[in-house]
């Protein structure tokens, strides 16, 4: 009888055993579907819950950690010898064939091109110099009624260099409101994530699609800015 029950129990054991390796590998191909499959619903999932500091938020569809460098909001981006020195302070702007680059802190040498571009130039010199109170004031109030879209209280000055932006389109309606979208990317020479918190601190770009729109006056404002997806 003894051994009965021992076969009994031993049985037991290892339908009790069967039972519990069945459950974990339905549970993980469950996981795995659903991290294949609905990769979408992880990321939302993520998304919403609160950041940590450094970790990316802006125009990612990644989360990321970065260490920025120290945060200075009197800084003077032309007196840094490594950044005046040690990177390419130009915007190239591509239109189809044509390509031009200049300066970006110099407004004289974008004198004669379109109003988006010249708007580019100033857009550019803004981030320079962290005048976020001047930035603010570049958006439609379509953007400003958006809550996914950043509105700054400040970031310190920024040292932009290597800045491409490629013109995709161009059209003007019956009312003269002009509309363009561009590819734009550029990077932030010792970035500490106060206007980008997207991009590594030691270089790195992220292409962004820019939306335009110009009145006939010449005013020129960004209606949307949107994370770049190849096809």
């Amino acid at each position: 009888m003894a051994a009965n029950g021992d076969r009994s129990a031993v049985k037991s054991r290892k339908r009790t055993i069967l039972i519990i390796v069945l459950s974990a590998v339905t549970l993980l191909s469950l996981v795995s579907w659903v991290l294949t499959e609905h990769s979408d619903w992880v990321g939302r999932l993520f998304a919403g819950k609160p950041k940590k500091p450094g970790q990316s938020v802006m125009y990612s569809d990644e989360l990321r950690s970065y260490v920025f460098y120290p945060t200075d909001y009197n800084l003077d981006p032309m007196a840094n010898e490594d950044y005046v020195n040690g990177t390419v302070r130009l915007m190239w702007y591509k239109d189809g064939p044509m390509e031009v680059g200049y300066p970006f802190d110099d407004a004289s040498q974008w004198e004669g091109y379109n109003d988006a571009v010249l708007f580019f130039v100033k857009y550019f010199q803004t981030v320079l110099k962290g005048d976020a109170e001047t930035y603010n004031t570049f958006f439609t109030e379509k953007y400003l009624r958006n809550k996914n879209n950043t509105v700054y209280d400040r970031f310190a000055p920024q040292m932009i260099h290597n800045i491409h932006i490629n013109q995709l389109s161009e059209s003007t309606d019956s009312g003269g409101v002009t509309t363009w979208t561009f590819n734009v990317d550029y990077e932030i020479f010792r970035n500490d994530g106060t206007f980008r918190n997207d991009l590594p601190p030691d270089g790195g770009s992220r292409t962004l699609l820019f939306t335009l729109i110009g009145d006939a006056s010449g005013k020129v404002l960004i209606d949307s800015i949107d994370s770049y997806r190849a096809g």
